[in-house]
């Protein structure tokens, strides 16, 4: 099987400040001024294009699709990711997706918006998706929360990682927005992590996902298994946005055979192009 997996896409939409306030006037201007440029339309062009020419099996999207939640937004990106949105294709929340009360809830635009690619419901009270794609399951959490003040912490409650290993039977690859490790040179701050992943990895320890898919971090890599994290842990983020010093960005596909191979495309001259992927043993970094 291959699982085509990116994350962090940020798609660009110019909205009228009228209709923003509070958190989501802040973020947007700051989205405006220092990050737009970081994410321009050739790249994102450029990634729809070479996604439509790879071969895979599933497409995992793991969460940022817009930078605000605003409506508007979400339109936007389903428009943009319309040539790859299939049967095929599982996609999951980020802290940009629930960034609005307004994206949450009684009627999240997320789920609006997306909800044909989200899978099935496990729990009507907890969001716990799964989708079963070309054999292989797939189970999407939720890790975000609209927060007043700017931050992007992520938690994902006990209750969701007990009644996911309660009913998950045959193995199954885990997709959630926030890490559960970061390399020792990219440890994110309090405002940032997953508050609990070290209680999540506790518990996943009972029933292992095969991967864990995840973005939010703008760079990617691959964690190895290891004596605390006994699975690997993929970043793909950001998919869309152009390279530096600091941030390696692309997408990965994972091709599960007898041993799992890892391969990694990168924004380069106008296309994207295949590159070697950068893993991590567990110790070379933190949960």
């Amino acid at each position: 099987m291959k699982i085509l997996h990116i994350s962090d896409l940020h798609f660009p939409k110019k909205l009228s400040l009228f209709s923003l306030r509070g958190k989501a006037l802040v973020g947007y201007l700051n989205y405006r001024l220092r990050r737009k440029s970081k994410h321009p339309l050739v790249l994102i062009s450029a990634m729809i294009e070479a996604i439509s020419k790879l071969e895979y099996d599933a497409l995992v999207i793991s969460g940022d699709l817009t930078n605000v939640s605003h409506p508007r937004e979400f339109e936007n990106a389903k428009e943009i990711l319309s040539p790859l949105l299939t049967d095929k294709t599982f996609i999951i929340p980020g802290n940009h997706d629930r960034y609005q009360k307004r994206a949450i809830g009684p009627n999240p635009l997320f789920e609006k918006t997306f909800g044909e690619w989200i899978g099935n419901s496990l729990d009507s009270n907890l969001y716990i998706r799964s989708k079963n794609i070309g054999g292989k399951l797939f189970i999407g959490w939720d890790s975000n929360f609209a927060i007043p003040r700017i931050t992007a912490t992520g938690y994902v409650a006990p209750e969701v990682v007990q009644k996911t290993l309660g009913l998950v039977k045959e193995p199954y690859v885990l997709v959630c927005h926030h890490p559960l490790w970061n390399p020792t040179n990219e440890i994110e701050s309090k405002g940032h992590w997953m508050a609990n992943r070290g209680e999540v990895v506790k518990q996943l320890k009972t029933n292992p996902p095969f991967l864990y898919l995840h973005g939010h971090t703008h760079t990617n890599w691959v964690k190895l298994p290891g004596k605390d994290a006994p699975f690997a842990i993929v970043n793909s983020a950001s998919s869309t946005r152009l390279s530096d010093r600091s941030h390696e960005c692309g997408f990965h596909i994972i091709e599960i055979e007898k041993s799992v191979q890892y391969r990694r495309f990168i924004y380069s001259e106008d296309k994207f192009i295949e590159t070697n992927p950068i893993f991590y043993e567990e110790s070379e970094g933190v949960i």
